[in-house]
């Protein structure tokens, strides 16, 4: 308890920069360490004045009330189980075990989570519990077939679509992943040079062309349709085995980016293979420590984007697990301030000429690393507990408002945290002119308001009955559904990389909203808002189909739910 404490009083003391870094702040005065170097000027909140003693008794009374249920019936099951423990080490025992209970939410399996891995979550919504199994099983045998690339090995690199091409994957891919170092630029320039020598520089040019010859194109139908990327990931891949013995950073960008091609492809099995693989490569080399200063700064920006590729994709499917998050709090978050952007050469430059390469204006560099902080923060966030559930003295489980007070107020300081190009109004409608990344955040803000609410409903559902308090946080789970709704449909032609992963929070987070809306306790406070954006969801997955048996077997799914359970 006291480690608790001690950890809750150094976060106070951070200064404002560390803060909105999310970064260990040193506390020195006047200026931290890391303030000093960057000449920022360094604010320390003053301390607040302690509470009364009624004050702080009501709060441990508070944080208290909705362990006891639970706590009572553990020290039944121990007691019973351990009759050589004394009545303390009980104790002990059950309170370590509510406090692990509440940092992952594995913790409480009979939980019908919104994911579709979750065989109650299936039951719940109507379908086969072992969907999720089903649908692993469907996306492991879609083994991709490599396009035709007319019969040449010899890849000819066209000028303006070679230049359009890296101009793509800068604007479309490396802002979710900046891997890439500023001088990118001038090494595709050397290595496209001559592709006959067998290297991971050669491997990741061709990467970078292939996976931009999908991203120019306005929409990831007619990328998949024409797949321009046929002849690059086709040499690429010839370097494949280079890549995998080579222990280097660009080896790691390399495999990093396989998997980023294969998100693209709308295979996330394959993609988690390669995700895994470089996984491991990048725990090995950061655990060597023989990176240089700039190595090292790419290498930790590579571990990050590994992280939350991997994370993503295993919020929905059972896939193995790396092992990535026993390392988060030993590997330093992306702390450099510049990042490869591309910008087009101008006219008059020949291609035998290196393109324009890219040390990346200021403000570029900050807003790409800002988004990956704060992406890094919202996947730290749910990681941990972000289900409101508390277990009833009878085994049950019920909602707990207190548990989505705190997480809600948890979400709303990562809000406040993001810098002005990375915020939205929460009180409009979505602007069509904010960044890619931008509606993206906003996106995953809601759904994890809607997983904070979705007890609440799954109660209502439950018990049949919804009285005037749980009715409050369930129309508040609807209002949440229709931002994330609004939101993920906006940045779907955006952010092809999370393709799929996005399109199966609509599906699941839709079913639950289908199954809520269809609950008669709920079904008169359900505004004409939330079945539109239940419309909009069931419209939204397009011609993906074509090219995902797992997205099209969601869709099938959900026209029939929305086909059979529209009561309005």
């Amino acid at each position: 308890m006291s480690g608790n404490i001690s950890k809750r009083r150094r976060n106070v003391l951070a200064c404002d920069v560390c803060r909105g870094r999310r970064t260990k702040c040193d506390g020195r005065r006047p200026k931290c360490a890391f303030c000093e170097k960057h000449n920022t000027d360094c604010v320390y909140r003053e301390l607040p004045p302690p509470s009364s003693r009624i004050e702080s008794e009501i709060v441990k009374i508070r944080e208290r009330l909705d362990n006891i249920d639970c706590l009572l019936s553990a020290r039944q099951h121990a007691s019973a189980n351990a009759p050589g423990l004394s009545t303390s080490e009980t104790s002990r025992i059950e309170f370590q075990r509510e406090e692990e209970m509440c940092e992952t939410q594995e913790a409480i399996p009979d939980f019908p989570y919104m994911t579709i891995k979750t065989p109650s979550m299936m039951n719940i919504i109507g379908l086969d519990s072992d969907l999720g199994a089903w649908i692993t099983g469907v996306e492991r045998a879609a083994f991709p077939t490599l396009p035709r690339s007319g019969g040449s090995r010899v890849v000819v690199f066209q000028h303006e679509n070679v230049m359009s091409s890296l101009a793509a994957f800068s604007e479309k891919i490396h802002v979710w992943y900046p891997i890439l170092e500023p001088s990118f630029s001038d090494g595709f320039a050397r290595s496209t040079a001559d592709l006959h020598f067998n290297s991971s520089n050669s491997c990741l040019s061709l990467l970078v062309v292939a996976i931009g010859s999908l991203a120019k194109h306005h929409s990831i139908t007619t990328a998949l349709n024409e797949r321009p990327d046929a002849p690059y990931i086709e040499a690429a891949l010839a370097f494949l085995p280079t890549v995998m013995i080579e222990s280097s950073v660009r080896a790691l960008q390399c495999l990093i980016l396989f998997s980023v091609y294969y998100l693209c492809l709308l295979k996330p099995y394959q993609a988690h293979d390669y995700i895994l693989t470089a996984s491991l490569k990048a725990q090995n080399l950061l655990r060597s420590g023989s990176l240089e200063p700039q190595q090292l700064e790419f290498a930790r920006r590579s571990f990050w984007s590994i992280l939350l590729i991997e994370t993503e994709l295993a919020v929905q499917l059972d896939l193995v697990d790396s092992g990535i998050w026993k390392h988060e709090n030993d590997i330093s978050l992306p702390s450099g301030d510049e990042t490869w952007n591309y910008g087009l050469s101008s006219p008059s430059n020949g291609y035998a000429n290196s393109p324009k390469s890219a040390v990346s204006s200021e403000s570029i560099s900050d807003e790409v690393l800002s988004y990956l902080l704060a992406e890094i923060a919202m996947r730290r966030m749910l990681q941990r507990c972000t289900v409101s559930i508390s277990n009833t003295i009878n085994g049950k489980l019920v909602y707990a408002p207190i548990i989505a007070a705190e997480l809600e107020l948890q979400l709303e300081q990562w809000y406040e945290y993001l810098p002005a190009p990375l915020r939205w109004n929460r009180f409009n409608a979505i602007d069509n002119s904010s960044t890619s990344t931008c509606k993206f955040l906003r996106t995953q803000y809601y759904a994890y308001k809607t997983s904070i609410f979705w007890p609440a409903v799954y109660q209502a559902i439950e018990s049949g009955v919804s009285d005037d308090d749980l009715l409050e946080y369930c129309q508040k789970f609807f209002t949440s559904y229709t931002y994330f709704t609004e939101s993920a449909v906006s940045v779907l032609p955006h952010c092809m990389p999370n393709a799929w992963t996005l399109h199966t929070s609509i599906f699941i987070m839709t079913m639950a909203a289908l199954k809520a809306v269809n609950t008669p306790c709920l079904f008169s406070h359900v505004s004409p808002e939330v079945l539109e954006s239940i419309d909009i969801a069931a419209d939204a997955f397009g011609d993906v189909k074509l090219f995902s048996p797992s997205l099209a077997a969601m869709q099938e799914f959900l026209h029939q739910a929305v086909a059979r359970g529209r009561r309005y």
